[in-house]
């Protein structure tokens, strides 16, 4: 068998990494395009290069088990490609399965890259990596269509997938270049060991139930019963992860292809059958009530009570041509993937682990923060983009050095985070912080007006512009906290 060679460009993802290692073992050789560390403050998704080898070194199942494979697998920077290097794919997978993985909110950016992209792997067969949610119409079906009226999002999470899908789509239509675009579900545990790359998606849910199963078994109730707000008879569009890579890689060898694929379950769950099982699976009932006390993302809350129907003719044919079996989501199932998570502490520490764990300023954390956090959530419909709204620039100055200063402002219509230097225009509004208080407020471990008081942060500004500007900040500090096991590891550097 002659030797193919896949480009793979975008963050290594619940569903990118577990390909590299299906393809590597396939036979294949893969090229995984990466951020230069010269251009850390573009908008790309891309993975810095370290964060790549240690994605697929996880993805293997650690380093060893990788290295084994390391003369298949070539990390490349962003804009190279090898000479001589003939593709038999172009794998462009900007937007990740799942709505919380960290580089999701950069996803609509990666249109930007796509040209460089194709102009360097020459005429290789395209495959677009989208979600199903960038592709909803209004009726609440996903067609096996690329253009059409899409429904108004109902998450931010939907409208990152909507604004991905189309500047794609659009582009490659006014190209004329051959291209396949294919639609992901969410991605949980592998079938055989529950594996799965990375906590996110279903996973804060599994862990929230966990705990509460743990809470009813541990007091012996009689009456073993969570009660959770969701649609018994609509879908939560799920797939274990080794099942959507092999459904894919029968699609990237099928000469006889189509051009639209919607990656599904060929024998769906609905919501009161996949709960039903988590909860045998955990020794409790999950019942469908309005009174919920759990504790879920909002993106996940909203999938669980939406009602998406997914057309899938194309994926039939494709499953019929290569015996693809029924995918089995069950009691077994899910007690596997739990277990495997819990294994992991859900992808954090363990609890007494935790209590011993404190993160203490230093400036590689404010440098991580302001140039690789914060652009993640920068034009995706977030607070900051709210906070952005009327033209104003905002500053985010560390008291304790002064070339540590950042300031958001619109360029070309687009918000942008620029390093402040002296010779620059002071912003509209500037928030003066403390390292003690940085580290207070992006964890959310004190509310932005408490720290005012302390005096651990300063603002200035217009007194109104200030008070709307300071509410939105307030809450994103508040939303979108940053876990002590993302920080820990930065304050050993100076």
């Amino acid at each position: 068998m002659a030797q193919k060679t896949a480009y793979i460009w975008g963050p290594i993802s619940s569903f990118t990494g577990p390909l590299v290692a299906w393809l590597v073992k396939k036979g294949w050789h893969t090229h995984i395009a990466c951020k230069s560390s010269l251009n850390l403050l573009s908008l790309s998704p891309l993975d810095l290069r370290s964060s790549v080898q240690a994605e697929l070194d996880t993805s293997f199942g650690g380093h060893g088990k990788a290295k084994v494979f390391q003369d298949k697998i070539k990390i490349v920077e962003q804009g190279e490609f090898p000479k001589g290097t003939t593709y038999d794919a172009v794998i462009f997978s900007g937007m990740p399965p799942n709505f919380d993985e960290s580089r999701a909110p950069r996803a609509p950016w990666s249109a930007a890259e796509l040209k460089d992209v194709l102009k360097g792997t020459k005429s290789a067969p395209l495959y677009i990596i989208s979600s199903l949610y960038g592709g909803v119409q209004q009726d609440g079906v996903v067609p096996e269509e690329a253009s059409f009226t899409r429904r108004k999002p109902q998450t931010t999470w939907e409208s990152t997938c909507q604004q991905y899908e189309m500047r794609l789509v659009e582009k490659l239509k006014s190209w004329g270049f051959p291209w396949y675009l294919v639609r992901m579900p969410m991605l949980a545990g592998a079938t055989d060991d529950g594996f799965a790359l990375n906590y996110t998606g279903i996973y804060p849910m599994l862990k929230e139930l966990a705990n509460k199963a743990d809470e009813i078994n541990q007091m012996q109730r009689e009456n073993k019963e969570i009660k959770m707000r969701f649609h018994p008879n609509s879908f939560l569009w799920l797939m274990p992860v080794d099942t959507a890579v092999y459904m894919f890689w029968r699609f990237l060898e099928d000469e006889q292809r189509t051009s639209i694929l919607n990656i599904i379950p060929t024998n769906p769950l609905l919501n009161s059958e996949l709960l039903g099982y988590v909860g045998k699976s955990l020794g409790v009932t999950i019942r469908d009530d309005d009174e919920d006390r759990l504790t879920l993302p909002p993106v996940l809350r909203k999938l669980l009570t939406d009602n998406v129907q997914v057309k899938n003719r194309n994926l039939f044919e494709v499953a019929g041509r290569y015996h693809i079996p029924p995918v089995q989501m069950d009691e077994r199932y899910f007690s596997k993937s739990i277990n495997a998570a819990r294994g992991k502490h859900f992808g954090g520490h363990a609890t007494e682990e935790r209590r011993d764990e404190i993160v203490n300023y230093n400036d590689r954390i404010a440098r991580f923060y302001f140039e690789e956090f914060i652009p993640e959530w920068l034009n995706c419909g977030s607070l900051l983009d709210k906070a952005m709204s009327q033209g104003r620039s905002i500053g985010f100055f560390i008291k304790e050095a002064s070339d540590l200063r950042w300031y958001l402002k619109r360029d070309e219509g687009q918000i942008v985070l620029r390093r402040h230097e002296p010779s620059d225009e002071r912003p509209d509004i500037t928030f003066k912080l403390t390292g003690k208080g940085l580290i207070s407020l992006i964890q959310s471990k004190i509310p932005l007006h408490r720290a005012l008081m302390l005096r651990l942060v300063e603002v200035e500004g217009p007194i109104l512009e200030t008070l709307k500007v300071t509410n939105l900040v307030e809450r994103f500090w508040k939303e979108n906290p940053v876990h002590a096991e993302r920080l820990i590891g930065l304050q050993n550097f100076s």
